[in-house]
């Protein structure tokens, strides 16, 4: 058994032995009017009875591991039964006292032999309804953690995707580029190469963490787009406009970063009809990336960029990515996170 399970069985035993014994001895507080001493030690007993109860079904869950209700269940009245019939013969091998305690009540024998029975039922019961609970609320939390080890595992396989998704294409486009300008501009070449290696840097690095802050985001995506400007030139117009009081905020890795790729990957566009990307703050803890549609008919759009980037959401923050798409603009809204939101 857990320890923390077997610690809250102790706990609640404790807590509440002394309540289902005064609840057993009512009846015979009822019927006299002084709390006397039979009174007293009849709740003494009770008690000693419903402690015994509660070791007697955590031993009975310990060994059976809560595998087997069922037979748990039978052991636990078994018990019942075997510890009603020990009392009646030790009732019958006592001898009675001499002595007659005040105050102390009368029964018919059949409702002296039947009544204590019903009673340790009754405790028992109460005491198996009380177990129920608390292994089924164990269980609904055993159940959210496990969830949440899946989640992070999905979390992971997803980041993944999005990093086997960036590297094949962007690196065989950016390793042509530096072909091409290590021939006609060395100087512009070296610039680029160390802007490739920052970038490239940040994708291993950002496999440690889920969340990254708005500043390394942000800078991870200015590499992103000072590499396209070498390839596309003016063909592609960028703007950012996010203030700096916002930097220390999270956001998912690569957010921004696959939104301004979506933007580049599923258009088409020239020098005279060029991309213009922004990136702003909206003022709502949020940032917007949009861009003007001019959609590349050659280019499949499937949308499993977004699609894991809104799943991801999802998983880290219970929010989505809120998303506009008219004939002539494409926006997505993410909203930035903190550590009282995750």
């Amino acid at each position: 058994m857990d320890k923390n399970l077997y610690i809250r069985f102790i706990r609640t035993a404790l807590i509440s032995s002394p309540i289902i014994a005064l609840y057993g001895i009512t009846p015979f507080y009822v019927f006299n009017k002084e709390l006397s001493l039979f009174i007293l030690i009849a709740g003494l007993m009770m008690l000693a009875n419903v402690l015994i109860f509660w070791v007697t079904n955590i031993l009975i869950i310990r060994y059976l591991k809560a595998e087997k209700k069922w037979k748990g269940y039978l052991l636990s009245f078994a018990f019942v039964i075997t510890f009603h019939l020990l009392l009646i013969t030790l009732r019958e091998m006592t001898p009675k006292p001499a002595f007659v305690i005040e105050g102390e009540l009368t029964f018919r024998s059949d409702i002296l032999l039947i009544y204590p029975f019903v009673s340790l039922l009754a405790v028992n019961t109460i005491i198996l309804i009380i177990c129920s609970s608390i292994l089924a609320t164990q269980k609904n939390k055993t159940a959210e953690i496990e969830i949440q080890k899946l989640k992070v595992s999905n979390l992971e396989a997803q980041k993944q995707v999005l990093l086997q998704q960036l590297q094949p294409h962007f690196l065989f486009n950016t390793l042509s580029v530096l072909k091409s300008l290590i021939k006609d501009n060395p100087d512009e070449a070296e610039n680029y190469s160390i802007n490739l290696s920052e970038f490239l840097r940040y994708s291993i690095q950002v496999h440690k963490n889920d969340l990254v802050s708005v500043e390394e985001e942000l800078k991870f995506t200015n590499d992103y787009i000072d590499l396209q400007k070498v390839r596309f030139e003016g063909s592609v117009i960028f703007e950012v406009n996010i203030p700096h009081d916002v930097y220390k905020m999270t956001i998912p890795a690569y957010a921004l970063q696959t939104l301004v790729e979506n933007a580049i990957k599923h258009n088409s566009f020239t020098e005279k009809r060029p991309l213009h990307i922004k990136i702003d703050y909206t003022g709502d803890n949020a940032i917007l990336v949009s861009n003007n549609k001019m959609l590349a008919k050659a280019v499949e759009t499937t949308g499993t960029g977004l699609k894991n980037l809104n799943q991801r959401y999802k998983i880290i923050a219970n929010k989505e990515i809120e998303i506009t798409d008219t004939e002539d603009k494409f926006s997505a809204k993410v909203y930035l996170l903190n550590s009282s939101q995750i």
